[in-house]
């Protein structure tokens, strides 16, 4: 069912181990879903249930699904779009799932689970799935594949717990050395030993501290709002962020949908926008900078605009935001859905000794900046495009 396939050392050590609790840490390109993949083959035995999960649906069919169907075949995978359950051959069962509600993984008892991209879910994603593993009346195996999110991530406290491996992004030798050696140019820092060594870095000195998954993250009903828009923070060695952001006129804002990725050139960014937009006047907002960007997507008929600000008076508009101010109630609310962007609340930090942010892991919170320190409209008769 498997082509023949190769693994180097490190990958090799964590599909071979047959310990309860694994952890496969490593860099951006090193494999990990490949063997994570891998590994929940090998375990799908003869009707065997067990259970993928991705931090997003979106992550879930972009890469996780689409990783494992590339290994077993997509014709050796039997899967219901509508429950999202995948059966083999061998009539062994996977359900596949998001973590972005990690209450939804609680059911059915499992033989084996895979966690990918753990540091970008929730802890409860861990708890709630150890919890499942009692099927045939024996502990099931339970893996995770991950970038390290930080040591306030939950993935670095229970890893000890783990038999764990490690991996560079230079390990992987199936992958371009050229490709390798761009991100070791343009990576610095903590981006750069996170990312690429796969080391768990310190975040000291965050600049949204008041920032908490508990008051600042859940699902919305947009029609509590009084418009939407979307907004573009540039990039292509390092990621593209685009947020769907919500809003009330006395500046409140939902972020409810991210695009977050590497590689993407104006072109697609353009296409991407242009499908989410359809034949609607949405304003999409652009740092001013970005002359290029912002003239392909008017090319495009549509409404960009370039916004402007100083970087502090948007990060003080965006913390007043997120603890309410005087009202005590926050009034940004990111989906659960965007890991990306609640991944970099948790690690955006000041460069020290200075009153600015360091320029890593700030993709999303550049967006968010600029959208949120734009001119806010307090009244409806002040709505221009919107």
């Amino acid at each position: 069912m498997i082509k023949e396939i190769k693994l180097y050392p490190q990958q090799a050590d964590f599909f071979e181990c047959e310990d309860t609790y694994t952890m496969f840490v490593a860099g951006i390109g090193s494999g990990k879903s490949f063997v994570g993949a891998l590994k929940a083959i090998k375990e799908s035995t003869q009707n065997s249930l067990g259970m993928i999960i991705a931090p997003s649906f979106k992550m879930l069919g972009d890469s996780t699904l689409r990783t494992v169907k590339d290994l077993i075949g997509e014709e050796n995978l039997s899967l219901n779009k509508t429950s999202m359950t995948g059966i083999l051959p061998n009539g062994a069962e996977i359900l596949f799932r998001s973590a972005d509600d990690p209450e939804s993984l609680r059911g059915p008892n499992l033989n084996w689970a895979w966690i990918d991209e753990g540091g970008l879910t929730p802890k409860e994603t861990w708890l709630i799935t150890i919890g499942r593993m009692r099927a045939d009346g024996r502990s099931g195996k339970v893996w995770v594949t991950t970038t390290p999110r930080g040591r306030k991530n939950w993935v670095y406290e229970v890893l000890p717990s783990t038999t764990s491996f490690h991996a560079t992004t230079f390990d992987n030798k199936f992958t371009s050395k050229e490709w390798k050696d761009l991100l070791a140019e343009q990576y610095t820092g903590n981006f750069k030993s996170q990312e690429l060594y796969g080391e768990f870095v310190s975040f000291e000195g965050l600049v949204y501290p008041m920032f908490n998954r508990e008051a600042n993250v859940r699902r919305m009903d947009p029609s509590l709002y009084d418009g939407f828009g979307y907004v573009i923070d540039e990039g292509y060695t390092n990621p593209c962020a685009i947020l769907k952001i919500y809003f009330t006129f006395d500046g409140s804002y939902y972020v409810s949908q991210e695009f977050y990725e590497t590689g993407k050139l104006q072109s697609e960014i353009v296409d991407y926008i242009k499908d989410e937009v359809g034949s609607r006047d949405v304003e999409v907002g652009v740092d001013a900078a970005a002359a290029g960007l912002i003239a392909e997507l008017k090319s495009a008929g549509l409404n960009a605009k370039g916004y402007k600000g100083k970087v502090l008076d948007g990060i003080r508009k965006v913390q007043t935001a997120l603890d309410g101010g005087s009202s005590g109630r926050p009034k940004l609310i990111v989906d659960p859905s965007c890991v990306h962007t609640i991944a970099e609340f948790e690690s955006y930090v000041w460069e020290e000794g200075k009153d600015e942010p360091v320029k890593e892991f700030d993709h999303a919170m550049d967006a968010l900046r600029y959208f949120v320190g734009r001119k806010r409209y307090s009244t409806v008769a002040e709505q221009t495009r919107w």
